[in-house]
């Protein structure tokens, strides 16, 4: 009998794991860094460990510690989360070795989706790809890139995340970006391999989502992922506002076949670029999302349950047919960091109140008083919003983050605010673009501060009693005299 999970993660991942551990009756364990000590997600595991360190390769990267804690508590099951050991198949073969059952795709499929120059090759058979090929040197990257035409992009092949990418425009900024790019890959993934491929401008950036068993490949839908600030994603929706019913057949169908191709199982994602009606595939991302709480909106699927059914062999709990998405979902990732500049910020919440209502899921490790750690991602909070429509997701999405407190760090709410009030949003009309050409909206904090509260309806007049001070947009950053300067100028009115 399977009964214990070592969720090697840390934050609002685990807890969200956990939870599903125990509607299935699975015990979820953890393990906490020295700087995640006071962290939440050790409340919501039944076991956990602290594994030392504060740095990532001190703790959560540490192989030999994750395995160490998994014995140690007499986990059967390890569940990765996202980020860190999830998609890195030396740890899911150690884990096999030492007869520990990771909850994921299998070692072969691992291999191909970790590998991008790989993944490409097979996902050709089936799908349309971006012309590209691997270069080790200076002279076949010119040679290459001439081919192609510029721009093109230099990516890390055993990378993600925005990490190892260089846009270049000529030959001439070939020699600098490929020594970048090789630079940051070996620092982020332990290898400097690069390829090159033709670099699309302000396309969409599509995925779907798949869920497999050794007989079945579902897909849960689309995601749409486009508006992104340095390659990492801020703002999702599920369904995409850019497909019509025949696109989002041929998508799906293809992301399915992707995945039959390399013998997908377990959960995981084709990611694809959209432009002028024509999807080339991208990617495979072999790890649950971070934005997967957005399709369990919409199709009633929790994703976790899936992974650990077909992880101890029980198979989908579901068939295609029985997979009927409704409605519409938004997720805001809500990061602490500057709302203009997007810089991280770390330092000690003051105040966290949550939004509640029907369609709102919080999913977060935040507290009031919690320190965030400076040694990790800056994402805080996930806002997920559902509504019958888009319409309606949307206006709950504003009101939700309108009453969302976060004080004593700044987040990155009052652009989320910004950008959901922004006409291309809400047209639905928006690629990769969208925040570069809404950066010139506001050069100044207060004056984007000042522009956000002119744009939004009257319902936040309450915030001019000043009983207390309500720093989720004053924090460590100075919205001084924010409502002077409202009512001092008539800028915002021209």
């Amino acid at each position: 009998m399977h009964n214990k999970v070592l969720i090697a993660n840390r934050g609002e991942i685990v807890i969200r794991i956990a939870r599903t551990c125990r509607k299935l009756g699975v015990l979820p364990c953890g393990v906490y860094s020295d700087a995640d000590k006071d962290s939440l997600h050790k409340k919501h595991c039944e076991e956990s460990i602290n594994i030392g360190g504060s740095m990532p390769s001190e703790s959560y990267l540490r192989v030999d510690k994750i395995i160490e804690a998994a014995k140690r508590l007499g986990c059967d099951l390890i569940h990765p989360g996202y980020g860190f050991l999830s998609e890195n198949p030396k740890f899911a073969r150690l884990c096999k070795k030492e007869g520990l059952i990771f909850v994921g795709p299998s070692l072969d499929a691992m291999d191909f989706s970790g590998d991008k120059v790989r993944a490409r090759k097979i996902a050709s058979k089936v799908t349309p790809i971006v012309d590209g090929e691997e270069v080790s040197n200076e002279n076949e990257a010119i040679s290459l890139a001439g081919k192609i035409g510029y721009p093109v992009i230099l990516k890390a092949v055993e990378g993600g995340g925005g990490r190892g990418l260089r846009i270049v425009k000529s030959s001439e900024e070939i020699s600098k970006a490929l020594i970048s790019s090789k630079n940051e890959a070996v620092i982020s993934f332990g290898s400097d391999r690069v390829y090159i491929e033709r670099y699309i401008e302000n396309p969409r950036h599509i995925e779907v989502q798949i869920i497999a068993d050794n007989s079945e490949v579902l897909n849960l839908g689309e995601r749409e992922c486009s508006i992104q600030r340095r390659n990492q994603k801020l703002i999702e929706e599920t369904p995409s506002p850019a497909l019509t019913k025949e696109m989002r057949k041929d998508i799906t169908e293809t992301a399915i076949a992707v995945m039959k191709e390399i013998g997908y199982q377990n959960a995981g994602t084709v990611e694809f670029l959209f432009k002028d009606g024509k999807f080339y595939f991208m990617e495979i991302n072999a790890r649950i999302q971070v934005e997967h709480p957005i399709t369990e909106a919409v199709t009633g699927v929790d994703i976790v349950e899936q992974q650990l059914n077909i992880a101890l062999h029980n198979g989908l709990a579901i068939k295609q047919g029985e997979i009927k998405p409704k409605g519409h979902a938004i997720e805001c990732r809500i990061n602490a960091e500057h709302p203009l500049s997007f810089i991280p910020f770390a330092g000690t919440v003051q105040k966290f109140i949550a939004p509640e209502g029907e369609g709102i899921r919080v999913d977060t490790a935040l507290y009031s008083g919690y320190s965030i750690p400076i040694f990790y991602d800056s994402l805080i909070a996930k806002l997920i919003c559902f509504g019958n429509d888009r319409g309606e997701a949307i206006e709950k999405m504003k009101n939700s983050l309108l009453s969302f407190r976060i004080s004593g760090v700044p987040s990155t709410i009052p652009f989320h605010i910004s950008a959901l009030n922004d006409r291309r949003f809400i047209d639905g009309s928006y690629d990769t673009s969208f925040i570069n050409e809404m950066m010139p909206f506001s050069s100044k904090d207060v004056e984007m501060a000042a522009a956000i509260f002119y744009l939004l309806p009257k319902k936040i007049e309450f915030t001019k009693i000043k009983e207390e001070e309500d720093t989720w947009m004053k924090s460590k950053f100075d919205w001084i005299d924010i409502f002077d300067i409202f009512h001092t100028t008539d800028r915002w009115t021209k």
